[in-house]
């Protein structure tokens, strides 16, 4: 399974071709996270080292032009885990459908911690 960059979108002027990075997935999602109550993304990894940069929010697209975004999140303390990733999974796609209009995207959640 190859990674690309862009998510190529069609072009109905045949002027060339226009694709949209992978990064503007991954702002979309951060910025669905951001309107959350109940979540937020995780800070970071423990162990890492200090040049290696870790993304709480990352996307792949495949060579089959499918997106695939993982998140790492952060819950707070008694909120149900089940509908909470559900919810997320679901305003994160519909937005990205609302930014691309057909991006079959598939939203994959790691809750990473709990806050108090």
């Amino acid at each position: 399974m190859s990674q690309r960059i862009y998510y190529n979108i069609k072009n109905y002027t045949n002027n060339g071709d226009m694709g949209i990075n992978h990064r503007v997935f991954e702002s979309i999602a951060a910025n669905v996270l951001k309107r959350c109550k109940n979540a937020k993304a995780y800070k970071g990894k423990p162990n890492a080292k200090k040049h290696d940069e870790y993304r709480p929010i990352t996307c792949s697209i495949r060579k089959d032009g499918k997106v695939d975004l993982k998140m790492d999140i952060v819950l707070k303390k008694g909120v149900d885990l089940k509908s909470t990733c559900i919810k997320i999974q679901e305003e994160v796609t519909n937005a990205i459908i609302l930014a691309v209009e057909t991006a079959p995207v598939k939203v994959n959640i790691n809750v990473a911690g709990i806050e108090a």
